[in-house]
């Protein structure tokens, strides 16, 4: 690949072991910087020898054996830590927001000094705090690539105020203080600027982009994937006439849980399966947890995802914002049709009827109708079920590698063209 060199970085993880792999198995990862990684004699490796429950087994996917250890370089790792710890606690949630931020902001500071020195073709970041740093790479000839795995903060806020002055619940903001941070919008403003090239995952995160005045030029679009061995198809045997409806989430404004909770109290006939961390104190809890039909199960791993998914008839994404919910493709390969917002991102995979509905996020009318029609029509969940997991077989994670390391040479190749 005429010597072509990447770095890949991500304070956290998401799908950057997916991205890193694609440069590996291209011949051109030079690096992936990250925090906590399951590496031989790091802090993870020694806290996961005597971490116990949960915890061990989140520590224990911090490791890609697709990735050559020695090019796994680690930064902030004992900060990153303290991150995943508290993040297990809701009530905390405004403090661990800004905290992230700061340890974000840390990483990626360590991280330019490191790149500068290394003189990669170019880094792969992610958005978040690391814009603020890319001015470091300025007079280098570093392709600067942002891998959007949400939409732009500005745009996230714009959303969550609008819900609030239709819905009137001023808990949205207490929930979500950061995306009114000035200084937060203002860095992820300000750092878009820097960027070369960005890659999306959905159309709605490209609109969020050009709408800011970003170049439609600069943006690649390469949906992600899932792994289909994993999360693997099952037909399913009907014993009853419940209609079992499943979210895969954090309990939250941003998630649409609000007006999914409503719905789903007002109908019956219809269990709602909620599998995601939640604040006991937050309205979204104490209003509902008493309702027969709902039920708060907590954060699951993702081993035992596979078994639930099975145990429903569809899957539901309510989501007020997303990048690409990648828990919606992952329950469409189990099978399980998918009931989407316009703003889920994995709406763009979603033919209406076929393998799943979507609709409008903020109009409750609409989705009690999609549950109404499922549960008038549980004999069509099944074929629309195969079509679900046919669906997901387009989406795999070599699917993804292959598209997203053609997308990053296209971005070095053009960027070249423009110096010349």
């Amino acid at each position: 690949m005429d010597n072509i060199k990447i770095i890949v970085s991500h304070p956290g993880k998401q799908h950057s072991f997916q991205t890193a792999t694609a440069m590996e198995r291209t011949g051109i990862l030079q690096y992936y910087v990250t925090s906590v990684y399951n590496k031989r004699g790091s802090i993870t490796s020694l806290i996961s020898k005597i971490a116990k429950g949960d915890l061990k087994k989140k520590l224990s996917t911090r490791f890609c054996s697709s990735i050559s250890e020695n090019k796994v370089k680690q930064i902030n790792e004992i900060f990153v830590v303290i991150t995943l710890f508290l993040n297990r606690f809701p009530l905390l949630n405004y403090f661990t927001e800004n905290w992230n931020f700061f340890v974000e902001s840390l990483f990626y500071k360590k991280l330019m000094k490191f790149v500068k020195k290394e003189s990669p073709d170019a880094i792969i970041i992610y958005n978040g705090s690391s814009n603020k740093h890319l001015k470091e790479l300025d007079n280098t000839r570093i392709v600067k690539i942002m891998d959007m795995s949400i939409a732009k903060r500005e745009y996230i806020h714009d959303i969550l105020q609008k819900e609030i002055d239709e819905t009137g619940l001023k808990e949205i903001r207490k929930m979500h203080m950061s995306y009114w941070d000035e200084k937060m919008i203002r860095n992820d403003k300000e750092g878009c600027n820097m960027v070369d090239y960005f890659l999306v995952p959905s159309h709605f995160v490209e609109l969020s982009l050009l709408s800011n005045g970003i170049s439609r030029e600069k943006i690649k679009l390469v949906p992600y994937g899932v792994d289909i061995k994993m999360f693997s198809y099952k037909e399913r045997k009907r014993k009853d006439d419940i209609l079992r409806i499943i979210y895969v989430g954090n309990i939250s404004y941003r998630k649409g849980s609000h007006r999914l909770l409503q719905v789903v109290s007002e109908i019956d006939g219809v269990e709602l399966f909620l599998a995601g961390t939640y604040d006991k104190n937050s309205s979204l809890y104490t209003n509902y947890s008493g309702i027969k039909n709902i039920h708060f199960m907590g954060f699951i791993t993702r081993d035992k995802l596979n078994d639930l998914y099975n145990q429903c008839d569809i899957f539901i994404l309510p989501s007020l914002c997303e990048g690409m919910a990648m828990v919606g493709l992952e329950a469409m390969a189990t099978g399980l049709p998918l009931l989407c917002t316009y703003y889920s991102g994995v709406n763009d995979v979603i033919e209406n009827g076929i393998n799943g509905f979507v609709y409008n996020a903020n109009k409750n009318d609409e989705l009690k109708h999609h549950i109404i029609w499922f549960k008038n029509n549980m004999d069509k969940i099944s074929e629309m079920s195969k079509c679900a997991r046919e669906t997901s077989l387009r989406y795999s994670w070599d699917i993804y590698q292959k598209n997203v390391s053609k997308a990053i040479l296209e971005c070095i190749k053009e960027k070249k063209i423009l110096r010349s």
